[in-house]
């Protein structure tokens, strides 16, 4: 079961063992530093034995409109997670014109990025689950299924209506 750990009508962070998954609606410096607040608390406060997680960060394309605050908060924030990350899914929903353009420049930048873990990008989350639960498996140990992750990201994001 995905805990939620923080929500509001644009904006969900939780985790289910060591998969953290945050969903984007409207992205904005109060919600980067919220998120930030709760991955920090779980870095501290738990007791999982590795300090690792598999990512799944869901954008919505058709809410997104990032100022460059918002970019240099959330690059603090990419900073911040890296050592804790094994793998990092990105889940930018939408088929229309605008997805696949952001869609296809996320690819070229984490391209640029320098960083020990694997990053993929989908169109939708159940591909991003069937990727990232057997990395996560292998790495901690922890057996989690791809289709109860993405079962619980779903039955999260209906709980806060706006999220999907």
């Amino acid at each position: 079961m995905l805990q939620v750990l923080d929500a509001d009508e644009e904006y969900l962070v939780g985790t289910r063992g060591h998969v953290l998954v945050t969903v984007w609606g409207r992205v904005n410096l109060d919600r980067i530093r919220r998120a930030t607040s709760v991955y920090r608390w779980i870095l501290e406060d738990s007791d999982l034995k590795e300090k690792v997680f598999g990512v799944i960060a869901v954008l919505m394309p058709q809410r997104l409109a990032v100022s460059e605050a918002v970019e240099i908060e959330t690059r603090k924030l990419d900073d911040f997670m890296a050592p804790h990350i094994l793998a990092n899914a990105t889940v930018i929903e939408g088929e229309g014109m605008r997805s696949s353009l952001l869609r296809g420049t996320a690819r070229a930048t984490s391209l640029l990025k320098t960083r020990r873990y694997p990053e993929k990008h989908f169109g939708d989350i159940a591909d991003a689950t069937r990727w990232l639960a057997p990395q996560v498996t292998t790495r901690t140990g922890e057996a989690i299924s791809a289709a109860d992750l993405d079962w619980d990201i779903a039955e999260a994001r209906a709980l806060h209506h706006h999220l999907g």
